[in-house]
């Protein structure tokens, strides 16, 4: 007998592609579906996740998959997107706090963090995607979105904290914090052989990165092997996986999402 999945109405920060759920009852279906399709990514993987067996466990038929997503790269697509969306939320709130100084901002950030990386979600899925963005473009180009989207909030910090370093080594600060922080899911993650000392390990990671973003002077790498390869002036891109057009809409989202949650903070 087939599990039938909760069915999730009104969802906060549903966010589907354009005509996966239009009405109520089919933001029901598309919400039971995209719930079951994490279930089956934290528990089995990737390769497990299938339309067909989405619909088993739904305990429906297949063409009421179908009718919503037509492939299993558009149901990662809103199965991520609803992944995300919290993590949004949460990184702009943290930007738009009020009273609180930039660092302390930041060790709230690396602390929010490190905390998720303690939960089965994060611990089994990211991973997951990490092996598989080695063999698949498409997850490959949903897993930059997603770290990208983290250091947006990062770069906006470390700007405020140390004004004076330019943006290749700021963005680049931040993707060493990023990577600093997920790479440290195999030790502190869920289930894993030091998630019991997360505390110490929290405090010692934002002291440490706090740090280093308020220290850090320009050309002070130098000292170690940093040559700039490219003219200043000609300025610098973020490398991403993403075509042009996706990356500029993806900073144009966050900066309207950033601005609407800093008015609602102050109204």
């Amino acid at each position: 007998m087939p599990s039938k999945a909760k069915v999730t109405s009104n969802r906060p920060g549903l966010r589907t592609r354009k005509g996966s759920g239009v009405y109520q009852t089919g933001r029901d279906r598309v919400g039971q579906i995209l719930d079951v399709s994490l279930d089956i990514l934290i528990e089995s993987g990737y390769q497990a996740l299938t339309l067909r067996e989405v619909a088993r466990r739904c305990g429906v038929q297949l063409g009421a998959v179908t009718y919503y997503y037509k492939g299993r790269n558009d149901l990662l697509q809103d199965v991520l997107q609803m992944l995300l969306a919290p993590y949004g939320e949460h990184f702009r709130t943290i930007r738009a706090a009020p009273g609180l100084t930039a660092e302390q901002k930041l060790e709230r950030l690396i602390r929010l963090l490190l905390e998720d990386i303690q939960t089965k979600k994060t611990t089994r899925l990211f991973p997951h995607l990490w092996a598989l963005a080695n063999h698949d473009p498409f997850v490959a180009r949903a897993v930059d979105r997603i770290y990208i989207l983290e250091r947006l909030t990062l770069n906006s910090l470390i700007a405020e904290i140390n004004p004076a370093l330019p943006q290749e080594e700021r963005e680049t600060l931040s993707v060493f914090i990023s990577a600093s922080v997920a790479g440290s899911t195999m030790f502190v993650g869920f289930e894993k052989p030091w998630s019991s000392e997360l505390p110490l390990y929290s405090a010692i990671a934002s002291r440490g990165l706090v740090d280093l973003v308020r220290t850090l002077e320009p050309g002070q790498l130098e000292a170690f092997g940093w040559r700039r390869r490219h003219d200043a002036k000609a300025g610098w891109r973020t490398p991403t996986l993403l075509p042009p057009e996706d990356f500029q809409a993806l900073l144009d989202e966050w900066e309207a999402s950033s601005t609407q949650v800093v008015a609602q903070v102050e109204s």
